[in-house]
């Protein structure tokens, strides 16, 4: 028995599936970016900009700021303090976190990268007149509220 047709979900309509396709298609095609050049992976990206942006941070923070799970942060920043772009410290505040920076070779890396993203970003966004570019931003930015509103 098949089901009804207002049962079947039209992926190629249903925006979570859409928007889960299209993020993971980005992150994979620009990755080739850092990953053959740098030899870093999804993870240490995301962790290593993140850093960049929020200096003094924490492994909580990261991780919320990153959308990632506490097991691959911190995998991830020890893989990032063994090629030496991190460098984790004791919090004075709190003893049983750390604080976590980049070091010389990580700000010298991030300056490295910055360029070659704004690049790729520029070569994907071709694709888009500045109308359809602001449209998009309001459209993530609205979407977002709403998300929040939802929780």
């Amino acid at each position: 028995m098949s089901p009804a047709t207002n049962e079947i979900l039209d992926l190629q309509s249903f925006l979570p599936y859409r928007l889960s396709q299209l993020t993971s298609h980005v992150s994979e095609t620009f990755a080739k970016v850092y990953q053959q050049q740098f030899q870093l992976s999804i993870p240490e990206w995301r962790i290593l900009v993140n850093l960049a942006q929020r200096p003094a941070s924490n492994a909580k923070e990261l991780g919320e700021c990153a959308a990632m799970d506490k097991s691959t942060v911190s995998r991830t920043i020890k893989i990032l303090q063994d090629k030496h772009y991190v460098i984790k410290q004791p919090d004075p505040v709190d003893k049983r976190a750390s604080v976590l920076s980049l070091s010389e070779q990580g700000w010298a890396l991030y300056k490295e990268l910055v360029p070659l993203a704004k690049v790729w970003e520029e070569s994907l966004l071709a694709a888009l007149t500045s109308q359809q570019y602001e449209e998009l931003m309001n459209t993530i930015e609205t979407l977002e509220q709403r998300l929040d509103a939802l929780k």
